[in-house]
């Protein structure tokens, strides 16, 4: 697989300042006001001590029907906040010899097309900068050829 590193995803996807170097990116991150909805629509139960929503909240049974709703919608922030959660649901409970090809297919194909929008998703999860597979998400792998598509 080629060699790939932050700069050359953020050249990719990213846009330059005007007339400097370098590149403007601001890390988005999933919204209060998306999380809200999807845990009224999907009864997520989201405890007051939770810091990672789209973890604590994830669910393996439960992917295709996010993947399903993810394609009904039109608001940026919550395609993000609700890819946050298909990718943490995907990754959290799929071991890598485990992984359903036929839905990660699906995902790869949402984070193909949408993404710019999901950049910040996609640099989190390929682990650009950790050379120790131990250390990468069960996923790391394939988001590293999402990169390179």
């Amino acid at each position: 697989m080629a060699s790939l590193t932050s700069f050359a995803i953020l050249a990719i996807y990213q846009k330059p300042l005007n007339g400097a170097l370098g590149f403007c990116h601001k890390m988005k991150h999933p919204t209060r006001k998306a999380i809200d909805k999807f845990n009224k629509l999907f009864g997520l139960i989201e405890l007051e001590h939770m810091q990672d929503w789209e973890i604590e909240c994830s669910n393996p049974d439960r992917v295709t029907e996010f993947i399903d709703y993810y394609s009904l919608l039109e608001d940026d922030d919550e395609k993000f906040t609700l890819m946050a959660l298909i990718l943490g649901s995907y990754e959290e409970f799929h071991a890598p010899n485990k992984m359903n090809i036929e839905i990660w297919n699906k995902i790869e194909n949402i984070l193909i097309r949408d993404r710019v929008l999901l950049i910040d998703h996609i640099e989190y999860y390929s682990c650009l900068e950790i050379n120790n597979e131990d250390e990468w998400f069960p996923i790391t792998p394939l988001i590293r050829k999402v990169c390179l598509k």
